[in-house]
């Protein structure tokens, strides 16, 4: 979004060891152009010493900046811009994106609404508005701005991944589905995007549309946890008990202290009636975690259905401490007073 602009400048009187403002301007430009991003704020620095009304100069010192993560420099350089040109909505624009960088969101917010206000077919200024009022959580102002910004550039993905984010986080998962989808056709390899979709249908009850999407993941970024553990889950409710333990034993792979891992494959274990391999998973989550209410729960349940009627009081009675409610119905249907 970020913009070089050239300007070839027509007079400058002042001069620095021989050197005229727009000498040094444009030696600025053509550093700039190989990306020797210091030399050309130099270069700039010098211009703008010269003749500190060159807002050119002061807009690409601030670009430079901006590009090396200068966020407090390109917003001090930005903002000598704009006080030279206070229509520049390219200026506002970007100095809202350094603004942004400072994690000064309301003040980059400013910067956009007055960039929109001087071009109001700016649609980088209603995308990163749109994309900022999620952060926010202004959901549904977000969907609008976001939707105004895909009028104006139809073939951003971003644009259609943000308003998919603002929509699922306002459970329209239906929507959220579609601008996921629109994201997808544009981005192939948008990895979260298959993700996300793939929530927004297991949210919807449909676990094979997930389970897709999760396997899409997959074969992005293979190594990507949340898809193994989420194509787990949805496994699990299509009771593919089997496919669900080998998609958790992968995510115990990748990540061998994520409790609610061990807690899901033995739930599937205990599916397929291996209750010393479901005894065994729920003993690994309480040991990772013995706050676990609900691996407490699970194991008393397998220790029952094993025979180990006094193993599985005690369990229970410890998710009941622990807030499980379930729990005390168990205590009171199998164990006695």
């Amino acid at each position: 979004m970020k913009k070089l602009i050239v300007l070839f400048a027509i007079f400058i009187s002042a001069s620095l060891f021989g050197q005229t403002a727009d000498q040094f301007y444009n030696s600025g430009l053509d550093k700039h152009s190989r990306k020797d991003y210091a030399g050309a704020i130099s270069d700039y620095s010098k211009a703008v010493q010269l003749d500190p009304l060159l807002s050119i100069a002061w807009y690409n010192m601030a670009a430079a900046k901006l590009t090396l993560e200068d966020y407090s420099g390109a917003v001090d350089a930005y903002t000598k811009s704009i006080e030279l040109k206070p229509n520049d909505a390219e200026a506002l624009y970007n100095r809202g994106v350094a603004k942004e960088g400072l994690q000064k969101y309301r003040e980059a917010i400013e910067d956009y609404i007055r960039a929109i206000q001087i071009d109001s077919t700016h649609a980088g200024a209603w995308f990163n508005r749109g994309s900022l009022k999620i952060t926010l959580r202004y959901y549904e102002d977000a969907i609008t701005d976001l939707s105004k910004a895909i009028n104006l550039n139809p073939k951003n993905p971003d644009a259609f991944y943000n308003r998919a984010e603002a929509r699922r986080l306002t459970f329209d998962y239906y929507g959220a589905i579609s601008d996921y989808s629109r994201d997808i056709d544009m981005n192939p390899k948008d990895v979260y995007a298959y993700i996300n979709r793939g929530m927004c249908k297991s949210s919807l009850k449909d676990f094979s549309g997930s389970v897709n999407d999760f396997s899409g993941a997959i074969e992005i970024d293979p190594g990507l946890l949340s898809a193994w553990y989420n194509r787990g889950v949805a496994r699990y409710a299509l009771e593919d008990y089997a496919g669900a333990i080998a998609d958790f034993t992968k995510t115990i792979e990748l990540s061998p202290n994520l409790t609610a891992a061990y807690n899901n494959r033995g739930l599937s274990k205990y599916s397929l009636k291996d209750l010393p391999g479901a005894i065994a998973d729920y003993t690994k989550a309480i040991g990772l975690d013995p706050s676990s209410s609900k691996a407490y729960l699970n194991r008393g349940v397998a220790k029952q259905n094993a025979g180990d009627k006094t193993g599985a009081c005690e369990d229970w009675k410890k998710a009941g401490e622990l807030g499980e409610k379930e729990a005390f119905k168990l205590i009171e249907e199998f164990c006695g007073k």
